[in-house]
């Protein structure tokens, strides 16, 4: 997202979010210019609220899209929410007047039977909830992909956490019209 002719969107997540990246970034062609921070760090991690000051003092985005969940199981939940919350103030701070977006993580599944849900999809639930909680004491949309994809094994992969192209196809839609709202 180095031209600055149209608006610039940052997606910031995992690779769930690199996965959908390419697909939401063909759906705002025209509108707007698409950047990416995909990482497995957890919010939790120190170094993580770090990369994104860093790439928003950098770079100016009209809409950022932000997702964090999926990683840092060794992090406790309380551990998380202060780390959301840390993450949050750093975007606030560095983003101006960009808007945002929260994305809910995705369920895991069972590889042996993507049908059922996986021990971690109750951590991602949790999740969720401490996210939910911050945003709207926020004020901060929420873009509910775990309600999208929930009773749709079929777009889930053989991994039971990453999606296949129908999956990505309508995560990258439900985006990218998020972020359209926005512009």
């Amino acid at each position: 997202a180095d031209k600055d002719d149209l608006p610039r969107v940052l997606l910031i997540g995992d690779s769930i979010t690199r996965g959908y990246f390419g697909d939401v970034e063909k759906r705002l062609a025209g509108k707007a210019y698409c950047a990416r921070l995909t990482t497995s760090k957890c919010v939790s991690d120190p170094s993580f609220s770090d990369e994104v000051q860093l790439l928003l003092k950098h770079y100016k985005f009209a809409t950022i899209h932000f997702n964090n969940g999926l990683h840092g199981w060794g992090y406790s939940e309380a551990q998380y929410r202060d780390g959301l919350l840390k993450t949050l103030a750093a975007v606030k701070k560095h983003a101006g007047d960009a808007k945002l977006i929260w994305a809910t993580t995705t369920p895991v599944r069972e590889k042996s039977d993507l049908k059922k849900f996986s021990e971690k999809t109750e951590r991602v639930k949790a999740r969720n909830m401490i996210a939910a909680k911050i945003m709207k004491e926020h004020d901060i949309p929420t873009n509910d992909l775990y309600g999208l994809v929930e009773q749709h094994p079929d777009w889930q992969s053989t991994d039971g956490v990453h999606f296949n192209g129908q999956g990505k196809e309508a995560q990258a839609k439900q985006v990218a019209e998020s972020v359209a709202k926005c512009l």
